[in-house]
């Protein structure tokens, strides 16, 4: 193609439509349609049994008697998914991009399997631990595959497609996730995982063909930042440990947390130091951060993981513990915000490679979360679904219209063989993000749920021991013989705990919207990149 064509196709769009779509289709052919399906595959498995598991924590906790501890279960998993996301990309440039998927296939399986025969909470969160360090290669090289294979402008609407995948196999794993946990065992869904993670494995292996790194064993040895590896991980460890711990382990002005704090930032400002010095192949590339799209973008990203994913934590919990609902009707309260997200994915990418226009995207899907995610603050234990139906389907569908329109926005902005760098940094700003909102959240409802029981437990000392079992095991509140008066000012306890973790996303969603109005518009490339060496 000219340069005059494709000057012509970017800075015209809108004139320019049937040739820009008849190029961006020849790119698409040169990508085979087996690997698409993989691809596709691929995307099917991650959002099955990522969403499976984030309807049984509560049921988990329960059953170890620790709903007090319900949070690790799921901070465990998000601590490294989120601490070894920026380091699969550039790994995945020096050794390949299946043999990075292969290992993290791998981690799924083994900690799958360690959480599927835990016996003691301590075993399902090590398990947990495991499993998100698969998660982490999972959802980073998916999105990575995507930047490989499909050049920018066809990008839009694969990614629509694939985003579409996995919303629907998400809104499957809620249901199946709750069918299992009330009519079977929760243990069923990390046995699932297993032939899930060979699935995986066996797609990546058959169906994506792509050219793999130059170079000897030693040499890529050689390339490995393992210095910045270290590094990067003692400092995210450090810190999601104090938003882990902060509130409600330890008080926000504890020793601990503040030491924690103060040497994860030092030890980042290390690591920062350290990869503008010494490695000749940084895992972060610090140059990404000299492009202003870049830097809105990734900071944009933390706060789309915070309010987007908030939604899969309080939803279903909200539904447990305040509708005090079945954890089958709990995954079922989150399916019309992933119903709302197929579609916005789906129409959206379409829109995107149609007209190369993104940044609009980005600015009506933060409207829409906030829009959406608001309204939850007047849920109590007497609304009806239609109130929670509406805005979750507004929420939804901003959710689906921002995913893979804000990640093309950072890729936009990135060289080709920095797209992988690119891809897993972004991915890791959202997940440090998701372990914010819990953290920020789940202290939130810590603290007043806490502060409640211990007002219903002085109101009525004659039930301690009782209420002190209900705030271990939700489930048993209608079990035990509870008075009426002592049972409504236990559900009011949680709704109203409920309501103040609500309340607190509020900031979020507004920042989030600030952030990605200073983002540029840059035209879509319709030739594919190089992204590999």
């Amino acid at each position: 193609m000219s340069e005059s064509i494709k000057y012509a196709i970017d800075s015209h769009p809108k004139h320019s439509i049937v040739e820009a779509d008849a190029n961006a289709g020849l790119l698409e052919q040169e990508t085979s349609v087996l690997t698409g399906i993989g691809l596709c595959i691929i995307m099917f498995m991650i959002g099955l049994y990522s969403t499976m598991d984030s309807v049984v924590f509560i049921p988990i906790a329960n059953h170890f008697n620790a709903l007090s501890q319900a949070e690790w279960i799921i901070n465990g998993y998000l601590i490294t998914t989120t601490a070894f996301q920026p380091i699969y990309g550039k790994i995945s440039d020096i050794v390949g991009r299946v043999p990075a998927i292969l290992f993290a296939s791998t981690m799924l399986l083994i900690g799958s399997l360690v959480c599927a025969i835990s016996q003691t909470l301590a075993v399902m969160i090590i398990g947990r631990a495991i499993q998100g360090l698969g998660t982490a290669g999972m959802f980073t090289m998916a999105n990575v595959l995507v930047a490989d294979l499909y050049s920018e402008r066809a990008r839009g609407k694969f990614m629509g497609l694939s985003s579409g995948v996995w919303s629907l196999a998400s809104s499957g794993g809620l249901v199946l996730g709750g069918v299992l946990v009330q009519f079977a065992s929760w243990r069923v869904i990390f046995w699932l995982n297993l032939p899930i993670s060979v699935i995986i494995a066996a797609v990546v292996i058959y169906s994506i063909r792509l050219p793999k790194p130059s170079g000897t064993m030693r040499y890529k040895i050689k390339r490995v930042d393992f210095g910045g590896t270290v590094i990067s991980l003692l400092s995210i460890v450090l810190i999601l440990l104090a938003l882990a711990w902060g509130g409600r382990e330890y008080p926000w002005n504890s020793a601990i947390i503040i030491c924690f704090l103060v040497f994860g930032v030092l030890t980042g400002a290390l690591f920062i130091f350290y990869e503008h010095r010494v490695p000749t192949e940084p895992i972060i590339p610090l140059h990404l951060l000299h492009t202003r799209n870049n830097v809105i973008t990734l900071i944009a990203q933390l706060f789309f993981g915070s309010v987007a994913n908030a939604p899969l934590f309080l939803v279903p919990k909200w539904a447990l513990l305040v509708k005090n609902t079945t954890p089958v009707t709990s995954g079922l309260y989150l399916l019309p915000y992933n119903l709302a997200e197929f579609a916005a994915v789906v129409v959206s990418g379409w829109w995107v490679t149609r007209t190369g226009r993104y940044r609009e995207c980005v600015w009506l899907g933060s409207t829409m979360l906030l829009v959406g995610l608001t309204p939850l603050i007047v849920l109590d234990q007497n609304s009806g679904l239609g109130i929670i139906i509406g805005f979750q389907i507004v929420a939804g569908m901003g959710f689906g219209v921002c995913i893979h329109s804000l990640l093309l926005t950072a890729q936009v902005n990135a060289d080709g063989l920095d797209s992988a760098s690119t891809t897993s940094v972004s991915m890791f700003m959202r997940s440090i993000g998701s372990i914010t909102i819990v953290a920020v959240l789940g202290s939130v409802y810590s603290n007043k749920v806490n502060y409640m029981f211990a007002e219903v437990t002085r109101l009525y000392p004659e039930y301690a021991d009782k209420i002190a079992l209900v705030a271990e095991n939700q489930t048993l509140i209608r079990k035990l013989d509870l008075p009426p008066a002592v049972y409504d000012l236990l559900v009011d306890a949680f709704m109203r705990s409920m309501r103040a973790a609500f309340i607190a996303l509020i900031p979020f969603s507004v920042s989030f919207i600030l952030m990605v109005a200073g983002i540029k518009h840059k035209p879509l490339q319709v030739i594919k990149k190089t992204t590999i060496k």
